[in-house]
């Protein structure tokens, strides 16, 4: 009788795969519609780290044989991540209204070129060419305002993103505290403990390698765009600079804003080219050079896993979801890699199929 009663072993992992199917559409359903709540907060845990990696740095440096205090190294990093923010809020506000009052003129003027370019290709065809109408489904304009909407969200979000990170420094220093009491036993505090620590080791040698190699590649790019006398050097820039935390893909739409706008502003294929050509070559250069020199595929997550992250990231909170993922994942992986029955799952995901 225990036998017809007893239930099948499968039918129960089905059910516990369905479970944890809903749970996480749930989660990231949630995720998507509370983009305004969470987004700033996430955003905050980034900078927090990225706050923390430099105090770390300035801590570990010596005037003389006098160490730098914890609390003045965390203070000095602060105060340079104010004023490098400052420093880029400055530029963008200088900027984008005068991009976004030219964009519709380089809109036209982009059609009048492709209008050209296909008329000389149908004479030296000798017959129509059917992408004739390209050029008037192309909108410079729409891609301008698109992005000067996504960077002013961001800057209007920035009070409330450094009050997290006010809040979340502040709470930072009695974590220890709340975790002792809330662990069962020591055993338990000290796997918690580890398990913060790696996130935290990892999330900040992350920031601060893709954060000085994308300073790298946008100063790079920034003297290419001032000798080649493109348009709003600074500005692209200062794109190239933040698109550039997007792994794989950031770096080809970070340049195709400065390459348009040479194409819109000289009208010439060979300059344009010249630029193309100089832009990819810092790119190679930092990304394929000196990051995997610093980095050392330290964060040993899987290229797929990276892939699929900036499309479900970028599906739920935009370019600034795929800025995000990769921390965002580097997270997901430590986490599972810590309990039993999540561990293959975090083996999945890496790229070496190693977890320490």
């Amino acid at each position: 009788m225990s036998k017809f009663n007893e239930k099948p072993e499968n039918s129960i992992s089905i059910t516990i795969f369905a479970s944890w199917v809903a749970i996480i559409t749930l989660a990231i359903y949630l995720l998507y519609i509370g983009k305004s709540i969470f987004l700033p907060l996430v955003l905050s845990i980034y900078i927090t780290y990225l706050i923390k990696a430099l105090a770390s740095l300035i801590g570990s440096l010596t005037l003389k044989t006098i160490k730098i205090p914890s609390f003045a190294s965390l203070t000095i990093s602060i105060i340079i991540l104010i004023s490098a923010i400052g420093i880029l809020v400055q530029v963008v506000a200088e900027n984008i209204s005068q991009i976004a009052s030219e964009a519709p003129n380089y809109q036209t003027k982009l059609q009048v070129f492709f209008k050209k370019f296909i008329d000389h290709a149908e004479t030296l065809v000798g017959s129509p060419i059917t992408i004739a109408e390209l050029n008037s489904q192309i909108s410079f304009q729409a891609a301008i305002l698109k992005l000067v909407s996504a960077l002013q969200g961001i800057a209007g979000s920035t009070f409330q993103i450094f009050l997290y990170v006010a809040f979340l420094l502040l709470e930072s220093s009695t974590l220890h505290l709340k975790i002792r009491a809330f662990a069962k036993n020591d055993l338990q505090e000290i796997k918690i403990n580890k398990i913060l620590k790696a996130i935290g080791s990892n999330i900040e040698k992350y920031i601060w390698i893709k954060t000085i190699m994308s300073i790298t590649v946008a100063l790079l790019s920034y003297f290419i765009l001032i000798m080649m006398k493109i348009d709003f050097a600074a500005f692209w820039a200062l794109l190239i600079f933040i698109f550039n935390y997007i792994p794989y893909i950031g770096s080809v739409i970070a340049v195709t804003f400065p390459v348009a706008i040479s194409l819109i502003q000289y009208n010439s294929l060979p300059q344009t080219g010249a630029l193309i050509l100089c832009l990819i070559a810092c790119q190679i250069f930092v990304g394929n050079i000196l990051e995997p020199r610093l980095a050392s595929k330290s964060l040993n997550l899987s290229p797929v896993v990276i892939l699929l992250s900036l499309s479900l990231w970028g599906a739920v909170w935009g370019v600034t979801g795929m800025i995000l993922s990769v921390p965002i994942m580097v997270m997901i992986m430590i986490i599972l890699s810590e309990f039993k029955i999540t561990k293959p799952l975090a083996i999945l995901m890496s790229q070496s199929g190693k977890i320490t």
